[in-house]
């Protein structure tokens, strides 16, 4: 074999091997590529499955008229389940007996709530079964969730639209002026509450965190009165993203909704309201909203 012979032959070789390892690293991407193709189908079935089962159920509620949704003053002696369900609650309630009530967070949440306990509801559906995206529900300790003075709602941060995931919007302050108010329809009263926003802000559940939040004080506030729930108003007002021209007074009751965050570690994203006074209405709500500024926190 002649030298010029080696050489074409090694030539070869080394185009060959060159071939190859662009073969290889082209199929690598296209596996890449369909994986990740594959986890967004999944996404966006996943999504769309939730978002129509929410849009069933929503279709079985039938909201108090807006005249209606006022600041209610609800007997604190009374009935957290009544006798008879109203009758815009009949049919979801025949179908989970652990609805407790009906959320609408302006144009972001429309949903319904449940009571059980903080674990069942993080991976069930209303209609009981196993879901990832779960169910809003309230925290174990309000057992007087129509009337305790401090109410907890947690929901998944569900990307697309549903559960707590459009809460994220909250984050930018047009968001809180086009959506300053919450409705909360109970099934022990004839009408929904209204609620105002006054406070956003992200947090850490880690006590050790420099950002943490401590959210679940039932027993300070149950056994403090009027001074522990000043406190936690004063932190909410601290902490708040925004300043929210809203007063706010120990005696009005305070509506937390929570959902997670990546913000933090272990982290929550907050949004807290209080409840409509008597001859306070939504236009005056919507009025102070407008004047929200962005709070020293975020400065």
């Amino acid at each position: 074999m002649t030298r010029q012979d080696t050489a074409a032959r090694e030539g070869a070789a080394k185009k060959a091997k060159n071939s190859g390892g662009k073969y290889a690293a082209l199929s690598m991407i296209a596996l890449y590529a369909f994986a990740v193709l594959a986890v967004l189908l999944a996404v966006s079935v996943f999504v769309r499955h939730s978002t129509q089962q929410g849009a069933a159920l929503r279709a079985l509620y039938t909201p108090p008229s807006p005249a209606a949704a006022q600041a209610a003053d609800p007997d604190p002696a009374g009935e957290e389940k009544p006798a008879v369900i109203p009758a815009r609650f009949e049919e979801l309630y025949e179908i989970n007996p652990e609805l407790i009530g009906w959320l609408r967070v302006g144009a972001l949440v429309d949903e319904p709530v449940v009571y059980r306990d903080n674990e069942y509801y993080l991976h069930h559906s209303f209609r009981g079964n196993a879901s990832n995206s779960g169910t809003v529900f309230a925290d174990v300790e309000n057992d007087r969730w129509a009337h305790d003075a401090y109410v907890v709602l947690y929901g998944h941060n569900i990307r697309g639209g549903d559960k707590f995931g459009p809460l994220a919007q909250y984050r930018e302050l047009d968001c809180l002026k086009e959506n300053p108010l919450i409705s909360w329809d109970t099934i022990s009263g004839d009408d929904a509450a209204l609620y105002a926003v006054f406070s956003v802000f992200d947090a850490s559940m880690l006590p050790d965190s420099e950002d943490y939040f401590y959210l679940r004080r039932f027993d300070e506030l149950r056994t403090g009165g009027d001074e522990a729930m000043q406190l936690l108003i004063d932190e909410l007002r601290e902490r708040s993203l925004y300043d929210v021209p809203i007063d706010v007074a120990p005696q009005d009751g305070i509506l937390a909704l929570v959902t997670c965050s990546y913000s933090n570690s272990d982290g929550r994203l907050m949004v807290f309201a209080r409840r409509l006074r008597a001859g306070e209405s939504a236009e005056d709500v919507c009025s102070a909203a407008a004047l929200a500024s962005v709070g020293a926190a975020q400065n």
